[in-house]
């Protein structure tokens, strides 16, 4: 098979295999760009407005809305910067970080349930499948 033909057909397993992990889904009030958010302020060590913007390709101007809607909701809270008065440093609450452990593990749960389906054979081929895909995805 062409190279070419293997990364069209992987695209669009993974698409919709992302598309499943979705739909498991905890917090009906939460969008996609928001637990995009969610995740980068857990990769920043020091995540501003400015840096989880930056972190998710988009303007400040449009970050605002996201963070105020997890504010809304409790799964952040803003602190004061150490150094710059201006600036403010956003961090998960600990009601976030449960709802983040929730929604990672009803995820774990769903695709556990379907990796069970799988014979033994595909089951190895997954496995053996994984350190790869990671590597792909680091390029």
């Amino acid at each position: 098979m062409p190279t070419i033909t293997i990364a069209a057909s992987l695209r669009v397993a993974l698409v919709r295999l992302g598309r499943r992990m979705r739909r498991e889904h905890g917090d009906e009030a939460l969008a996609i760009h928001h637990l995009s958010a969610l995740g980068a302020i857990q990769q920043l060590d020091e995540p501003t407005l400015a840096r989880i913007a930056a972190c998710e390709g988009v303007k400040p101007p449009s970050m605002v809305k996201t963070l105020q809607h997890l504010e809304s909701l409790g799964y952040i809270e803003r602190h004061p910067h150490p150094t710059d008065g201006r600036m403010q440093v956003l961090r998960i609450s600990d009601k976030g970080e449960e709802m983040i452990a929730e929604l990672r593990e009803r995820r774990n749960r769903a695709l556990a349930a379907a990796i069970d389906e799988l014979t033994p054979e595909e089951r190895d081929v997954l496995e053996r499948a994984i350190p790869i895909l990671g590597r792909l995805a680091e390029r």
